[in-house]
């Protein structure tokens, strides 16, 4: 019985250290778990909420980047719109800084794992997200709609053709 109630207080105190710690560190990133899922052509929004402390973190810098050696932001506008919101937090201190990266028009290549830093600029801290998950699936009308423009085009070329020719055959007056 005192074992148990020696390993119940035991993981009280480690949880509860790890909460506060969490709570009240310089910077923290958060998102969504979920994977996410979008079509080819479509329009995706992804959010990482980034909370930090205004007296301890200086210069803040937070952005999405595929992950790797260099985690560096997009910086193409033709592909992503990125976006930033920022708010004071009830916690004394605190603000929330909302960064959005919003892809314009997904693509197949898409498909990777994304991750979302922030970084302080005095002290040097940074914090990161977890990698999150984005799978970009083939578009059905995709194909469909490429073979009947296709196919409409043939058709009219077609029919350009034959009159074409007809004229050409008709005597001039």
């Amino acid at each position: 019985m005192t074992t148990y109630c020696a390993a119940a207080l035991f993981s009280f105190l480690i949880a509860f250290f790890r909460q506060s710690s969490t709570e009240d560190s310089i910077v923290n990133v958060k998102y969504s778990r979920e994977p996410l899922t979008g079509m080819e052509g479509q329009f995706l929004t992804m959010k990482c909420m980034v909370e930090y402390s205004e007296v301890q973190c200086e210069g803040l810098k937070a952005w999405w980047c595929l992950p790797g050696e260099q985690c560096r932001p997009f910086t193409s506008p033709d592909r992503y719109l990125i976006y930033i919101n920022e708010t004071k937090m009830v916690k004394h201190g605190f603000r929330q800084r909302d960064v959005f990266i919003q892809f314009k028009n997904l693509s197949r290549s898409d498909t990777a794992l994304y991750q979302c830093i922030a970084v302080c600029r005095h002290p040097e801290t940074s914090a990161m997200g977890r990698l999150l998950s984005l799978t970009v699936t083939e578009n059905p009308n995709k194909k469909q709609e490429n073979g009947q423009n296709q196919s409409d085009r043939c058709s009219m070329d077609m029919i350009l053709l034959v009159v074409s020719f007809i004229v050409s055959w008709i005597p001039e007056m």
